[in-house]
């Protein structure tokens, strides 16, 4: 008897265009908020298909391009114009009251060592 369902159909990246590309990142930056991993397909629908969807987000994934938090969420998209060796910490901005917080941190760290 033959199979007659479905089959997982995978997407290598090659399969898939440099426009689908910069077409799935320009939809993620013109979304207000965080975008979540779930709403891609109702966002991208009409262009494109669940797999090349899942085809690009993990290769987004995995060249670091995006950040995706424990909820789903697509926190950070990389800018292409930053330097490539720059990390989501070296490129976020931090207000005065973390840096004053941690910076703080890091001095009696500094100050308890030396005193042992």
């Amino acid at each position: 008897m033959k199979n007659k369902g479905r089959k997982n159909k995978t997407i290598s990246p090659v399969e898939f265009k440099d426009e689908h590309l910069d077409l799935f990142v320009a939809t993620l930056r013109k979304v207000d908020g965080y975008p979540k991993v779930r709403n891609l397909q109702k966002l991208l629908a009409p262009r494109l298909n669940l797999h090349m969807i899942n085809a690009i987000l993990r290769y987004l994934k995995n060249s670091k391009k995006i950040e995706i938090d424990l909820d789903g969420n697509i926190i950070w998209i990389k800018e292409e114009h930053t330097n490539n060796q720059l990390s989501i910490a070296e490129t976020a901005n931090f207000s005065q009251e973390f840096r004053d917080y941690y910076s703080g941190k890091a001095d009696k760290k500094e100050n308890q060592s030396e005193n042992i």
